[in-house]
């Protein structure tokens, strides 16, 4: 059996030999690179650190303390290993009311934000053995030096012995990742244009994965498409293996796997890629292998874009989240079971606040707030029956203008399914 590779007029043995295609897939399809937009660099980093000052006063917050890898670049453009310091948290950041900023830990060259690298407080057993409490002592005394008696202290994502020795000096201790989220709900202008690129970015990377998927190719030789397209823009990493395909498309969740897409099969991926800039492209598409879908593809595809349709009406500056969840779409009741974990949520450096629940999870999962300018949300979409069945993944980025939502994201949808 022989086929076309896309996009080429050469031949290749669908003979299912993994390795040897993805890398044809690789090499004959053209990853394309953007060319940076001209962004004000510098004044997205005065904003940010504009905002997370802001949130110091509003919170009373003597000393910042910022360990997670987005917190990291969204206040001080720091890049150094971000996803190891998820996990193991090499690096702190001092930040003090001022705007001083101080990092224990580092290899690299500092960027403009930070005035001084000390050495690492070793608040991890990688780093500091199996006595950490110890070396939480030490962080503690540290803390202390640059602040009152009694001073509020916010941090993020320790161990509990460090908060303990914290407490043990008298400081008050509040959790920090609150106070970023705030911070980061709102966006400048010129990190909506940061936005703008990492979604071009990941709507070219789309479009590879797309032109590419051909009976034979696997779930997870299509997703390397999308992380070389990132990689290849200077974006980061990707949050999930969200591609799935034909049975795998629902219920949702269904991390790429090497099964190999088939003839007729629906094929689905959210791209949760922290792309170029650090910033967020959250966008899903659902195609078709081959050229004529059936009723049951059509009808699902067609009731998940009316549901972001609608849904993104409702971002509306002044209304309540709750509101939100109240006048969002109705589905039957056989696609309710399997609805996405929420109807939107904000979007920047990653998904952020808010997450706006449905209003059958709102008594457990709910939280309320108010939509307002400058935000940016990701509009989610998941129908699947609980009968069995394919699914469809849609999601758009929306821009919160004083005049009401603006779509971001622009890839096309697909007609035959509409």
């Amino acid at each position: 059996m022989m086929t076309t590779c896309a996009d080429s007029g050469r031949i290749i043995s669908n003979n299912h030999t993994i390795i040897q295609e993805i890398w044809y897939t690789c090499l004959l399809m053209e990853i394309p690179v953007l060319a940076k937009p001209d962004i004000d660099i510098d004044a997205v980093r005065a904003y940010r650190r504009c905002r997370v000052l802001e949130q110091m006063d509003i919170a009373d917050v003597e000393l910042l303390v910022l360990l997670n890898p987005v917190s990291l670049r969204y206040a001080a453009d720091w890049r150094e290993y971000p996803l190891y310091q998820s996990r193991i948290q090499v690096f702190d950041l001092f930040v003090e009311r001022d705007g001083t900023m101080a990092m224990h830990g580092g290899y690299g060259a500092l960027p403009p934000a930070i005035a001084t690298r000390h050495p690492s407080h070793a608040l991890n057993s990688f780093d500091g053995g199996l006595d950490i409490e110890t070396h939480a002592r030490c962080f503690a005394a540290d803390v202390a030096a640059l602040t009152t008696a009694g001073a509020r202290v916010a941090i993020e994502q320790v161990n509990p012995c460090v908060t303990r020795a914290l407490l043990d000096r008298g400081l008050r201790v509040i959790d920090a990742e609150p106070l970023m989220e705030a911070a980061r709900y709102v966006k400048s202008a010129e990190e909506i244009q940061c936005l703008q690129h990492s979604i071009a970015v990941a709507e070219a990377a789309i479009d590879v994965v797309q032109s590419a998927t051909e009976p034979g190719v696997t779930e997870n030789q299509l997703l390397s498409l999308l992380h070389h397209a990132n990689i290849a823009n200077d974006g980061d990493w990707i949050d999930a293996r969200m591609l799935c395909s034909g049975p795998r498309t629902n219920p949702w969740y269904q991390m790429a796997t090497d099964r190999e897409v088939a003839a007729g099969d629906l094929v689905a991926i959210d791209t949760d890629m922290i792309g170029p800039f650090g910033y967020c492209a959250d966008i899903s598409r659902t195609w078709l292998v081959g050229e004529v879908p059936t009723g049951q593809q059509c009808d699902l595809y067609r009731r998940a874009h009316a549901e972001i349709t609608h849904n993104a009406t409702l971002l509306e500056p002044g209304r309540t989240f709750r509101e939100v969840s109240e006048n969002a779409f109705e589905h039957d009741e056989e696609f309710i079971a399997h609805r996405y974990t929420c109807l939107a949520h904000g979007v920047g450096m990653s998904d952020e606040y808010p997450k706006i629940a449905y209003r059958q999870d709102w008594e457990n999962d709910g939280y309320d707030g108010e939509i307002v300018p400058n935000t940016v949300m990701s509009v989610e979409s998941f129908v699947g029956s609980d009968r069995g069945g394919p699914g469809v993944k849609l999601e758009d980025m929306y821009l919160v203008t004083s005049n009401g939502p603006m779509r971001l994201s622009t890839y096309p949808l697909e007609e035959t399914l509409l």
